[in-house]
């Protein structure tokens, strides 16, 4: 029984390597003073250099680049180094990124996190919006640990992130240091399936030879 049941679970995780039906993006999002790039992240916009900050970017709205603080926002408070520009999506405004290569997880400095800030992601799956009350209180606060820190989407098993979009009803929805990780290796994913397949080849092999002495 339990080596039929084993090989049933190893015969689900072929499935959902290979072709997952319910995969799902997973929101995280860390308080300060944890900040981006975290540990096998990347940073690839630190919204410093004015001709470049919004490479990538599209269908932007009510935006600003900017450093310090003011009604048009602050800097993350969890963002190193501190007194640098940073992206700031203001009322009513849109920032929709692209990534050049699709990426398994990406994150970023979130700042004084309100409920109107709405961030939606992009996959090869389809998308996924989540709004900043995921993130209590998100009351605004410019100083707080628990409205500054560190946000990180993950991709699911077969998934893989195109880009997401940052929306807000009023000022505002600011970020810095965006870094992402790298896909897996199409190697490393048929390695894994192989892997488990051969596992599974010899669970239903022992079974079948328990099932023939038990004859």
């Amino acid at each position: 029984m339990k080596r039929t049941l084993l090989a049933a679970a190893l015969a689900s995780a072929v499935t959902a390597v290979a072709a997952p039906a319910s995969a799902a993006v997973t929101f995280v999002f860390t308080p300060g003073p944890a900040y981006s790039p975290g540990p096998g992240f990347v940073l690839i916009n630190d919204f410093n250099d004015a001709g470049t900050a919004l490479d990538g970017f599209d269908a932007t709205s009510n935006i600003v680049l900017q450093a310090g603080s003011n009604t048009d926002g602050a800097q993350p408070g969890n963002s190193q180094p501190g007194d640098t520009q940073y992206l700031s999506v203001l009322t009513g405004g849109t920032a929709t990124y692209t990534f050049t290569d699709p990426t398994a997880a990406f994150q970023f400095d979130w700042g004084s996190a309100d409920q109107y800030n709405v961030l939606t992601i992009y996959t090869n799956l389809g998308s996924y919006t989540k709004g900043g009350a995921f993130i209590p209180p998100a009351n605004g606060d410019q100083g707080a640990n628990a409205t500054n820190g560190l946000f990180t989407a993950w991709a699911g098993p077969g998934e893989v992130i195109t880009g997401f979009k940052l929306y807000s009803a009023h000022n505002s929805f600011e970020i810095d240091n965006l870094a992402v990780k790298a896909v897996p290796e199409p190697g490393t994913w048929a390695l894994m399936i192989m892997g488990f397949a051969g596992l599974g080849a010899v669970m239903r092999r022992r079974r079948d030879q328990s099932v023939m002495q038990a004859a």
